[in-house]
């Protein structure tokens, strides 16, 4: 079974859906004149005035969003990453995300621009920009499907998976222990509603994200003699520059491209759509300033957490154990902080998880509720939860095989909607060109009158 699913990944995450990624990335960094450096300055101002005058829902839905992103995905998924990938996956996973940044704005920009107003506050979504920018309801439906599939596969069972294997290994818990206490916070938070995870995201992932970020950078600067090895290893492994052993250079190279762009989006999500629900509830919030704080998820989740972890990893020469996943990350922290300091990855992995799960369940429930109108969202509700209990007794490399196809199955129809409503997108931004028209969607939608739902 587990090689079954291992081939329908590798067809899924073949080079079409990555060059697919790449060249809309490349695109939208052209097209927005490079907005991952142009507007660095603008994007940190957004941020710094969000954070300080508390803009009510604008920080709650960025809190959210940055709990479904910023999880394992940023450790335990660049430490399978590497293993798998070998030290260029690393690179390819910054590639992914320089370019990804781009993208996170496209995505930022439709969520605002293509939600709805409700008596609860606004809903959306990339659903909502395939059928009211793009009148393209069957694509719409099948999006939302997969929105829903992988909220069960990456936002609930492969962080509760991480949230059982870091326990276990460093607090020795049982995984039945942890499926029970995970079932039971996922589902204060999922019928709790949107508040009550934006509340718990906002205090919980600072303290998660500075006390990692303590750990791992002890850990480089313990090594940082090894930093300029390091590197060279990352670009060299990338390129295939120097040998490999037990195999050719041509597949080690197309090995971590591929790994690199898989973890990367299962890491920061760009290109995915998948936070375009949640962005879309924020209030107070224009689609540009929006875009930007999308980028600045990015940033925070692949730039910072998912690079200090690799650093960790291969200044320390973990990689050598044979180790993978929490395991890997802990080994690393290990080899500087001694054996107490096990429990606190242990505990910073869990945390991640949780979180991610607990800002996942309201992803999936906004496909649901597309889906179903509304309607019999008990039964999602429960099976969300109970898929939360079966991730922390699976294996690893089951879940995260899973989660990967449902990640690459959903980039098409994100892609279309970005490609597609690209003028839509180029306006938001004061600073970008005269639109391109692509396509006989390129016209302005903004004012069409919404279908169904």
């Amino acid at each position: 079974m587990s090689e079954f699913l291992n081939r329908i990944s590798d067809i899924v995450w073949g080079m079409p859906t990555v060059a697919l990624i790449v060249i809309a990335g490349l695109y939208f960094t052209a097209r927005l004149k490079l907005p991952q450096i142009s507007m660095f300055k603008e994007t940190a101002r957004t941020v710094i005035s969000q954070f300080k005058n508390g803009e009510g829902s604008a920080l709650s839905a960025v809190a959210t969003s940055l709990s479904a992103t910023v999880g394992t995905g940023s450790v335990i998924g660049v430490a399978t990453a590497i293993t798998l990938g070998g030290a260029g996956a690393v690179f390819w996973l910054w590639v992914s995300a320089f370019f990804g940044m781009a993208v996170a704005y496209a995505e930022g920009v439709l969520s605002i621009k293509y939600r709805r107003k409700t008596q609860n506050g606004y809903k959306g979504g990339m659903m909502y920009a395939l059928l009211d920018g793009l009148g393209a309801e069957k694509l719409s439906y099948i999006y939302a499907a997969l929105g829903v599939l992988a909220s069960f596969g990456m936002g609930s069972m492969a962080q509760t998976n991480s949230f059982a294997v870091s326990l276990k290994s460093g607090l020795s818990i049982s995984p039945w222990v942890s499926a029970v206490i995970c079932s039971v916070v996922i589902a204060i938070c999922i019928f709790g509603g949107s508040r009550t995870a934006g509340k718990i995201s906002t205090y919980l992932l600072p303290v998660l994200a500075i006390g990692f970020t303590a750990l791992t950078l002890g850990v480089i600067v313990a090594n940082f003699k090894s930093l300029p090895a390091v590197f060279s290893k990352i670009i060299s492994s990338a390129f295939g520059l120097k040998p490999v052993i037990g195999g050719t250079v041509g597949f080690s190279v197309k090995q971590a491209i591929s790994v690199g762009f898989k973890r990367g989006v299962f890491s920061n999500e760009a290109g995915l759509g998948t936070t375009a629900a949640v962005h879309a509830q924020a209030e107070n919030v224009t689609p540009h300033e929006q875009g930007l704080l999308n980028m600045f998820e990015v940033v925070v989740d692949t730039f910072v957490i998912c690079t200090l972890t690799a650093l960790a990893i291969l200044s320390s020469n973990s990689l050598a154990s044979g180790l993978d996943g929490a395991e890997l990350v802990s080994h690393a922290v290990k080899s500087v902080f001694g054996e107490g300091s096990c429990v606190a990855v242990s505990l910073s992995v869990a945390g991640f998880a949780i979180a991610t799960a607990i800002g996942w369940s309201q992803i999936g429930k906004m496909s649901a509720q597309y889906l179903t109108h509304g309607k019999f969202m008990w039964v999602y509700n429960i099976i969300y939860i109970f898929s939360s209990l079966i991730g922390c007794l699976m294996s690893l490399e089951a879940v995260f095989t899973l989660s990967d196809i449902f990640n690459g199955l959903m980039v098409l129809p994100c892609m279309t909607a970005l490609l597609l409503l690209s003028n839509e997108i180029i306006k938001a931004c004061p600073s970008s060109r005269s639109p391109i028209h692509l396509s006989r969607f390129g016209q302005d939608r903004a004012s069409r009158k919404p279908r169904g739902k």
